[in-house]
């Protein structure tokens, strides 16, 4: 496995720099041990957050002028005379 690392910032390369000869240490070694380090630690942090109240910040739709079709004769799969055939189809026809 390779990993490259690229810094940007002068000045966190060279205390990058400082802390592996600290340690003693191949940057390599310091930055595997950061990495490990990263991906083991079991998050415990919960999310605190407020729960807002539905009705004070819900909004009321508002439909255009040409939306305002009267839909109440509109009955939605009336065309479906047999309803266990009509699913067997939708099954048969997702699996192709």
């Amino acid at each position: 496995m390779t990993i490259t690392l690229k810094i940007d910032n002068p000045d966190v390369e060279k205390r990058l720099l400082q802390f592996v000869k600290q340690q003693k240490q191949d940057l390599e070694e310091v930055v595997l041990e950061a990495i490990k380090k990263f991906v083991h630690t079991p998050t415990t942090k919960k999310f605190n957050y407020a729960k807002r109240d539905p009705r004070k910040y819900s909004r009321k739709i508002e439909y255009k002028d040409d939306m305002r079709d009267d839909l109440s004769d509109v009955t939605p799969y009336s065309h479906v005379t047999d309803s266990g055939a009509y699913v067997r189809g939708l099954r048969s026809k997702r699996n192709i």
